[in-house]
């Protein structure tokens, strides 16, 4: 199936945190594994450990900027 580089950048920028650009590119267990560590974040926030956890998912955000091309055409195979 044909992935556009172009749409994998929109999911990313505005649904990012949620890992929903990773499953768009065929990376479903990984963009589960994101949208499970916001959801953990979010909810443990309040008591600190949630802080680590959006952290972490921040860093993978920013790190998929670099990827996210990578990832979309290689999924046009």
């Amino acid at each position: 199936m044909r992935r556009s580089v172009a749409l994998a950048y929109v999911l990313w920028f505005f649904l990012g945190y949620l890992g929903i650009h990773r499953m768009y590119c065929g990376r479903v267990v990984s963009g589960v594994a994101m949208l499970t560590l916001t959801i953990l974040g979010g909810v443990t926030f309040p008591i600190l450990i949630g802080h680590l956890l959006m952290f972490i998912v921040g860093v993978w955000w920013l790190v998929d900027l670099f990827l996210t091309a990578g990832m979309a055409q290689e999924s046009r195979r």
